[in-house]
């Protein structure tokens, strides 16, 4: 398999080069793959993240090598990567309905480096992340944490002269949009099956007023869904949105036959508000007395955990 050759450059005061600090490193050698994974399934699937078995072409366009480290001042990691045209060949014969398809020269590090331009624009309308790929980002804070002050990609398409530049304002950048990303949120949507596509799971939904809204099958196969093609269908699940409150996808627990009576649902579904966030909460406090401050605003649809991770943050 041919494999593209890609660098990750980390900056540090203290001028680390070869001699760089072993636990310093290992933080984003352990993180690295995992953030390349999600970034790539986000742009091949519409999602980062999924609950069954990972499939063979993503263990191989994610399958990155560290080949060893230099510098003087900086210091400088080699790794390489397969071309996502040669790790997904199948994926590059079907046709495409997602906006996002990145070209079959491109590797890993590419989409994610685009993935981290989209967050430093804070383009809240991107198709490169969801939450649950902000949130994977938001965990270079434990990399970029005072011992290196920011880490320079460079690859393919982002030269050594102008590589793709994280700092760790722009860690930051994914934790606001992550925040100001409205909760997912049940919905049904009636529509026109216009597209199936078995590698991803993924289908397409053509509404009433011609705009296409895509979808995941959470569970079952979606060759079952093959009936149904260009008929008229409900899809019954889970809203996911972007920043803008504009809907990403739909991650459907089931595609049924329509009765023909649900035009009332064949409208982009709109979030009913934007996530909650105690740390505005807690600042309003300064302003408001006890109480008052918080009075239409939780509790909210947010669970014990993210109240009581929220909590320890602030703590």
């Amino acid at each position: 398999m041919t494999t593209v050759s890609q660098t990750i450059i980390l900056h540090s005061t203290q001028h680390f080069g070869r001699r760089v600090p072993s636990k310093a490193l290992g933080r984003l050698l352990e993180r690295l793959p995992d953030t390349v994974r999600q970034a790539v399934r986000m742009v091949v699937e519409g999602r980062s993240q999924a609950r069954w078995k990972r499939p063979d072409w993503l263990r191989a366009a994610s399958d990155i090598r560290f080949l060893g480290q230099e510098g003087e001042d900086e210091t400088i990691l080699h790794f390489e990567a397969p071309s996502l045209g040669e790790a997904a060949p199948h994926l590059y014969e079907q046709q495409e309905f997602w906006p996002m398809k990145p070209a079959a020269e491109d590797s890993g590090f590419d989409v994610l480096a685009d993935m981290f331009l989209d967050v430093a624009a804070q383009n809240e309308d991107s198709d490169r992340f969801d939450r649950p790929l902000l949130d994977q980002i938001y965990g270079l804070r434990h990399v970029l944490n005072g011992t290196f002050q920011e880490m320079a990609l460079t690859g393919r398409r982002h030269t050594a002269e102008q590589p793709v530049v994280v700092t760790p304002s722009v860690v930051e950048m994914a934790r606001n949009l992550y925040t100001n990303t409205p909760l997912p949120q049940q919905v049904r949507l009636a529509g026109k099956l216009d597209m199936l596509r078995a590698g991803t799971q993924s289908f397409a939904v053509l509404l009433d007023d011609g705009q296409e809204v895509r979808g995941v099958l959470m569970e079952g196969d979606i060759e079952q869904l093959k009936l149904l093609l260009n008929r008229r269908v409900l899809v019954l699940g889970k809203a996911i949105y972007r920043p803008s409150s504009r809907l990403l996808r739909v991650d459907a627990e089931e595609v049924i036959l329509a009765s023909g009576q649900e035009g009332f649902f064949s409208t982009v579904p709109k979030p009913v508000r934007k996530h909650f966030d105690l740390r505005d909460t807690v600042g309003e406090q300064q302003h408001k007395m006890g109480i008052a401050s918080i009075i239409g605003k939780w509790p909210g649809e947010e669970t014990d955990e993210q109240i009581d991770q929220a909590l320890k943050e602030l703590s």
